[in-house]
């Protein structure tokens, strides 16, 4: 969803947001309620300053490891405080894990395909095309 040309997002795009944040990593320990109050008006906030559905859900899907936190909502919540200035052009981050990706499936995070445990940053994340935008 592209960013809303006169800074208003309505009632479509705040539906879109809300089940792009409830589709992030860790969504099993996520209440609807609390995404709604806590990360909602966050992401409409991002929305408005440039930001699109997708560069969120993969700046966001990439900062929290919900396997090794408590409360995915407030690491959700710290980075959506602390977003940096909105990408550059309609595609990714420039560091976003390719959401097709077999390895990580769009997280960022390459798994051990035996333990299904993180062993660190994808292959997909190192890609040549991503790595010429850093």
């Amino acid at each position: 969803m592209p960013a809303p040309r006169d800074g208003q997002v309505g009632d479509e795009q705040r539906s879109e947001l809300l089940e792009m944040l409830l589709g992030l990593p860790g969504r099993d320990r996520m209440n609807r309620g609390e995404v709604a109050e806590m990360l909602l008006p966050l992401a409409v906030d991002a929305l408005t300053v440039g930001w699109t559905t997708q560069q969120m859900r993969n700046h966001l899907a990439r900062s929290c490891d919900p396997d090794r936190v408590f409360n995915p909502v407030a690491i959700y919540r710290m980075h959506l405080k602390k977003l940096p200035p909105a990408p550059a052009g309609s595609g990714g981050h420039p560091a976003a894990a390719a959401p097709e990706c077999s390895k990580c499936n769009g997280s960022g995070l390459a798994e051990d395909p035996d333990t299904f445990l993180p062993v660190g940053p994808c292959e997909c994340r190192k890609a040549p095309a991503l790595a010429a935008t850093s």
